[in-house]
């Protein structure tokens, strides 16, 4: 008779280590909606490596739409104070921001594709703005998305802004802080900060990147005749209980 075999196949579990450390480059894809129309995959990288491409979608050239021509192309930013928009501008605001989440493929309760939508005002009847999306952790953040430029109409609602990213590498298993820069198209001035501080819902999100994605597959073969993997499991307590008696 062959003797039974157990085969265990496990993924590689990273262990976390300081935010400041553990991984000095990092990387997301996202896409963007506005007024039901969505773009093609953009890339946000750490370094300078000429991967945060645009590619736009045929029917995404209209109004509100994204374009290539008009996408922050430099390398992500790192945050380490909360910046503050000028105490006397109030001509723009972020009035609310929403997170969905979509992927946890090993379903260990952390995310890695993810959206967050935001409805920018301002008290022009329209305005042109961008927008960098950071992950905070430990008073850190990491920049993950620049939107395009966009239009803002007001404090119309229909406007919304949704970016849907997922963390390709360089964000461990935490709780994040979205937080969220508004700018100034045209001046590039920043005119106003969103973040956990004024809306709980971008505030201790699980979340991670994919190679901390693990998965664990156990195979067991058992033949007539050979000893059960239950067998093998309660051998180590059928000794102690011997070794308990003859004591």
């Amino acid at each position: 008779m062959k003797n039974s075999s157990l085969l265990l196949l496990s993924g590689v579990f990273l262990s976390s280590v300081a935010w400041g450390t553990e991984n000095e480059s990092w990387r997301a894809q996202s896409t963007e909606k506005q007024f039901e129309l969505t773009s093609g995959v953009m890339y946000k990288s750490s370094k300078d490596d000429h991967t945060n491409v645009l590619s736009v979608t045929p029917s995404a050239q209209s109004k509100g739409a994204t374009s290539a021509n008009n996408t922050k192309h430099e390398q992500a930013r790192i945050l380490t104070l909360r910046p503050e928009a000028k105490v006397f501008n109030q001509e723009f605001w972020i009035f609310d921001a929403w997170v969905e989440f979509y992927s946890d493929t090993d379903r260990d309760g952390y995310f890695n594709h993810f959206s967050v939508e935001f409805d920018a005002d301002t008290q022009f009847s329209s305005a042109k703005v961008y927008a960098r999306l950071y992950l905070g952790k430990d008073e850190v953040f990491k920049e993950y998305h620049t939107t395009s430029n966009f239009d803002i109409f007001s404090d119309n609602s229909d406007d919304s802004f949704v970016v849907e990213s997922e963390l390709l590498n360089g964000f461990s298993s935490a709780e994040y802080e979205v937080l969220i820069e508004l700018y100034d198209a045209y001046s590039d001035e920043l005119v106003a900060v969103f973040d956990g501080n004024d809306d709980a819902d971008l505030y201790l999100l699980s979340l991670e990147s994919k190679e901390y994605e693990s998965t664990q597959v156990i195979i067991v073969r058992e033949h007539g005749g050979s000893v059960s993997l239950w067998g093998l499991l309660l051998l180590p307590v059928l000794l102690i209980t011997r070794q308990y008696r003859k004591s």
